[in-house]
């Protein structure tokens, strides 16, 4: 079914023009079902994708200098190619009940879903799918380069949507069977200590009901992690929920860095509920680790619950 001239965002009609890739509803595109496969298709004990980050490089002046060098030498093995187990265990702790796609409340109840630090995850491809409003926020234009052009087809907003050094950009795809709506994905292309409320709000993009983080905090530098939680503190909703996913280990310094409870609980609760999901002992399916002088390796998960204003 053909692209409506126009795609709605938060109630304003914003004249979107195609690119090169003119969407057609045609395009093989990233579907829930090759999703699903993919799923099916890791086992249950596959590495979670931590592994690009044993080729460590100093950081440089610029604090996204390292990544850009590790996708322009395609070090990016932390991607998984199924959605992230921890996701969809906790899909309902994070965004509650939500209605099917096709229910009359489900255009205005669906979640607005936030990924910092975002790279070219599957994560945003599988929940943009099921109608969720989502956002990326990724540093490396190659990256998100990736990640739009994996899911459809990238269109161009007239004039160009920019906030400073922001720039937001959008892909759509066909939507989840059954709807007659496209599946749209959003990404912000820039530095996420950047994206404040009001560059949001240049943006055209609201304060967001939930995030995922996985990969996020344990990659900034130890020394950017309390702006990056004012950062992320900022941007999400009253009573917004994120899911948080940390690792601990001994061996190196990072990335990723070891983030313990202790530190979740330090740098998240004056603005957050911080509530313990999970810890799981990684060492046996990611013996890697050894060779960095690991003799411990866990995964956590926590779920923060954003304090109401006042």
């Amino acid at each position: 079914k053909p692209l409506p001239p126009v795609l709605v965002q938060r109630s304003l009609l914003l004249p979107l023009r195609p690119t090169s890739r003119a969407w057609n509803g045609s395009r093989t595109a990233m579907s829930l079902p090759r999703l699903r496969a993919a799923s099916c298709a890791a086992a249950a004990a596959a590495a979670i994708g931590y592994g690009a980050y044993t080729l460590s490089a100093a950081p440089g002046p610029d604090r996204l200098e390292r990544w850009h060098a590790k996708w322009a030498s395609k070090q990016t093995r932390w991607h998984l190619q199924q959605e992230h187990p921890l996701l969809v265990r906790y899909r309902a702790d994070l965004f509650g009940p939500q209605p099917r796609h096709d229910s009359p409340s489900a255009k205005a109840t669906r979640s607005n879903v936030l990924f910092p630090l975002c790279g070219a995850s599957v994560d945003l491809a599988a929940l943009a799918l099921r109608g969720y409003r989502v956002v990326g926020v990724e540093g490396v234009e190659a990256a998100v380069d990736a990640l739009l052009e994996t899911f459809g087809d990238e269109v161009e907003q007239a004039p160009p949507s920019v906030s400073g050094s922001l720039r937001l950009r959008t892909a759509v795809a066909p939507g989840e069977a059954g709807s007659d709506a496209p599946a749209v994905l959003r990404a912000v292309e820039g530095d996420f200590l950047h994206f404040s409320p009001s560059a949001a709000d240049a943006l055209g993009l609201p304060r967001f009901d939930a995030a995922f983080d996985r990969g996020a905090l344990v990659a900034v530098l130890p020394e950017d992690r309390e702006a990056y939680v004012a950062t992320l503190a900022g941007l999400m909703a009253p009573e917004g929920r994120v899911l948080l996913v940390t690792v601990e280990h001994d061996g190196f310094a990072g990335p990723p860095y070891e983030v313990r409870e202790a530190d979740v609980r330090e740098l998240f609760s004056p603005a957050f509920a911080v509530r313990p999901l999970q810890r799981e002992d990684r060492m046996g399916a990611e013996p890697h680790w050894r060779e960095r002088g690991c003799t411990r390796f866990e995964e956590a998960a926590y779920l923060l619950t954003r304090h109401r204003a006042g």
